[in-house]
C-alpha cells in the first residue's frame, strides 16, 4: 500500500492544521478552473424539471464489509452484479449479495515483509465474464512484482488457470506500485514503482529502459502473453522499453482513467505529493521524478527541466505522507459530486475531491470532517452500480453515500 519515504514513520504525523494544496495554472494553458464552494445548506440541487430535492448537507460511509484482512483494492463487475475486494495477504473476496466469499486465493503466492507489498491490484476484463480473466499483481514468493492473470468459472477464480504476464524485478522492499486497470480502448495499464531506496537510489525514475518508476500499458488480447499496442511511445524498443507509457514517477500507488486523460497520484519523499495529468494520446510524458519532486529540483546537480511534465497539482508533505488517488465521480447518487476526482491521505485518512474536466483540475474540497473517521485509507475503487467506496487498513470497505435534509413538498 501507499508509502511514505521512511514507512515506519507514518505515526508521528499529525492530522491538525492546515493542507498546504498549490494548484499549478502554469502547468495548463487554460490555468486551474474555479471549483465549487464546499456544500453547504443553502446548496440546492434539482432535477431537469426544477423539482427541488433533498439538499446535500455532506458525505457519509455506509458499511459495504468489515473484518477485512488490509483491503488494498477493489474491482467491480457489473455484469454479474458483484464488486471483488482484495485482501493484501493474497485473498479476493465478493461484497455484494453473496456476503463475503473468497473468490481466489493466491496467499501460497504471494510474499511480503511490509505493507508495500502482497497482493497489490486487480481488475476484470472489460468484456468479464465473456471474456472470463481478471489480472493481478502482486509480489511473488521472491518479493518481485508479478502481473498474472485468473480466469472466472462461474462461481470462483480458478487458481489453476493462472498464465503469467510479466515480472518486474524488485531492488528494495519500498515502492512496487500497484495499480492496475483496463484504459478506454482495452489496453492494460499498469503503475509501477521506482523500486525503492531513498532517493531514488538505483536511478529507475529517468530511465525509461526499466519499468520501474513507470506507466505500462499492453495489449492483452493479442501476443503470447500480451502484444504492444503500436502507439505506446517506445514501441521500437530503442529509446526505452516497448510496454513503457509514462515514466519519471517515485510510486504511483493509484492511477485512473477519465475523459480521455489518465491521472496518476504519485507518492513524494520529502515535500510534495503530486496528481500528474496526461493525454491518453500523447504518450511518453516524464514526470520529472528523481530530477524534480513537486515543482522544485530534487538532484540539484543535474536539474535539467526540459521535456518534463509538471504536476497539475502538488500538496505538501507536512501534513501528509501517502497521497491515494481515486477514481472521479461518475455515479448517480450524489449528483453534486459529479465529475469531482477523489482522493486522499493514507496516514491522516483526510477525504478531499476536486472537478475534474478537460486535463485540470478546479478548487479542491475538503470533505473530511463531514464523514466519520476513515482511518488509513489504502484504495478508493467503484462498486458494480457505480458508485465510490473507499477501504481502510482496519479492514473496512465503505460506500461514499450522501446526507441530505428534507425537502417540504411543493404547495
Amino acid at each position: 500500500m501507499p508509502p511514505s519515504h521512511r514507512s515506519q514513520s507514518w505515526a508521528l504525523l499529525g492530522v491538525g492544521g492546515l493542507l498546504l494544496v498549490v494548484a499549478l495554472a502554469a502547468c495548463s494553458s487554460s490555468g486551474i478552473m474555479e471549483g465549487p464552494d464546499r456544500p453547504t445548506e443553502t446548496t440546492v440541487a434539482t432535477t431537469t424539471s426544477s423539482t427541488p430535492v433533498p439538499l446535500l448537507l455532506g458525505l457519509e460511509l455506509e458499511a459495504v464489509a468489515t473484518g477485512l484482512f488490509d483491503p488494498v483494492s477493489l474491482a467491480a463487475a457489473p455484469a454479474i452484479g458483484e464488486t471483488f475486494i482484495v485482501e493484501r495477504v493474497g485473498r479476493v473476496v465478493t461484497a455484494s449479495s453473496r456476503g463475503a466469499e473468497t473468490v481466489l486465493d493466491i496467499s501460497e503466492l504471494v510474499g511480503w515483509d511490509i505493507n508495500e507489498q502482497g497482493f497489490l491490484g486487480f481488475a476484470v476484463h472489460p468484456k468479464f465474464p465473456d471474456d472470463p480473466r481478471a489480472f493481478a499483481i502482486y509480489t511473488n514468493g521472491d518479493l518481485d512484482v508479478q502481473v498474472a492473470s485468473f480466469a472466472w468459472d462461474g462461481e470462483v477464480f480458478d487458481i489453476a488457470s493462472l498464465t503469467p504476464i510479466l515480472k518486474v524485478p524488485q531492488p528494495h522492499q519500498y515502492h512496487q506500485g500497484g495499480g492496475i486497470a483496463f484504459g478506454p480502448r482495452g489496453y492494460l495499464w499498469m503503475s509501477f514503482g521506482d523500486g525503492g531506496g531513498i532517493g531514488d537510489r538505483y536511478e529507475n525514475g529517468q530511465n525509461a529502459h526499466t519499468l520501474n518508476g513507470t506507466i505500462v500499458r499492453i495489449d492483452i488480447d493479442h501476443g503470447d502473453p500480451y502484444a504492444i499496442p503500436p502507439t505506446n511511445p517506445f514501441a521500437d524498443d530503442k529509446e526505452g522499453d516497448h510496454a513503457v507509457w509514462a515514466y519519471g514517477l517515485r510510486n504511483p500507488w493509484r492511477f485512473t482513467h477519465d475523459g480521455g486523460y489518465v491521472i496518476v497520484a504519485d507518492v513524494g519523499q520529502d515535500t510534495a505529493e503530486e496528481l500528474n495529468v496526461a493525454d491518453i494520446d500523447d504518450p511518453g510524458a516524464n514526470f520529472g521524478w528523481s530530477t524534480m519532486e513537486g515543482l522544485e529540483c530534487f538532484d540539484e546537480a543535474e536539474c535539467d527541466t526540459e521535456g518534463l511534465t509538471a504536476p497539475e497539482v502538488v500538496i505538501g508533505r507536512f501534513q501528509t505522507c501517502a497521497i491515494v488517488g481515486g477514481p472521479v465521480y461518475r455515479g448517480s447518487h450524489i449528483p453534486e459530486l459529479y465529475g469531482h476526482y477523489l482522493f486522499g491521505d493514507f496516514c491522516t485518512g483526510r477525504l478531499r475531491s476536486a472537478p475534474f474536466a478537460a486535463g485540470t483540475f478546479g478548487e479542491i474540497v475538503e470533505w473530511t470532517d463531514m464523514v466519520e473517521p476513515l482511518g488509513q485509507i489504502t484504495t478508493f475503487g467503484i462498486d458494480h452500480d457505480g458508485e465510490r467506496l473507499v477501504a481502510n487498513l482496519a479492514g473496512d470497505v465503505s460506500r461514499i453515500a450522501p446526507i441530505r435534509t428534507q425537502v417540504a413538498p411543493s404547495p
